[in-house]
């Protein structure tokens, strides 16, 4: 399912990911040279819609691509959406979930979910639901594998989501099975 079209990002001209990635080189070199690249941070901070330390020159290239870097640092900050509804959500989280989004995008949407939910921390909830139930027998084996029948589903993970935040999306499905106990619960 694709993200509905209200929800999706305005595109980035190439012109601007072309001078912004031209920036980004500046940047790099003078801050590998030793200098602090101040003037060349507030040009990068002049346009960009997220703010970006200077390590993060340094090091964002051991987990993205510098078009990502740049594509992530134009796109607009993640922010609470009170229009939102299930369908529209289930769409952001597919969306995700399948890495169906540009890589430029994939923050971005990651960070929209997480808006959608405060306190939920959907990060963990979708990629690492051990570690957000504080509880990895329910999803490992002794080995460390996952377990293929604890994987939760898309209406689970929002089930969870909704119940940790407090948020009731309109149009969510009631009769949606949450297996385990929401942390912090006993079982019985």
């Amino acid at each position: 399912m694709p993200i509905p079209e209200r929800l999706r990002l305005q595109p980035i001209s190439k012109t601007l990911l072309d001078e912004m990635s031209a920036l980004c080189d500046a940047i790099e070199r003078e801050l590998e040279a030793g200098e602090a690249a101040e003037e060349l941070l507030q040009q990068w901070h002049s346009r960009a819609r997220r703010r970006c330390d200077p390590f993060e020159f340094r090091t964002y290239w051991k987990a993205v691509s510098q078009e990502t870097f740049v594509h992530d640092a134009l796109n607009p900050e993640p922010s609470y959406d009170k229009d939102a509804v299930y369908s529209e959500v289930r769409a952001v989280l597919d969306a995700v979930s399948n890495v169906a989004i540009p890589e430029g995008e994939f923050g971005y949407y990651l960070g929209w979910l997480e808006a959608q939910f405060p306190g939920a921390n959907m990060n963990d909830l979708i990629y690492w639901p051990d570690q957000w139930f504080g509880d990895a027998s329910l999803f490992r084996e002794a080995n460390g594998a996952f377990k293929p029948e604890s994987e939760l589903s898309p209406d689970q993970i929002l089930g969870y989501a909704m119940a940790k935040s407090g948020r009731k999306l309109k149009g969510a499905p009631r009769d949606v099975a949450l297996p385990f106990p929401m942390p912090g619960e006993r079982k019985g």
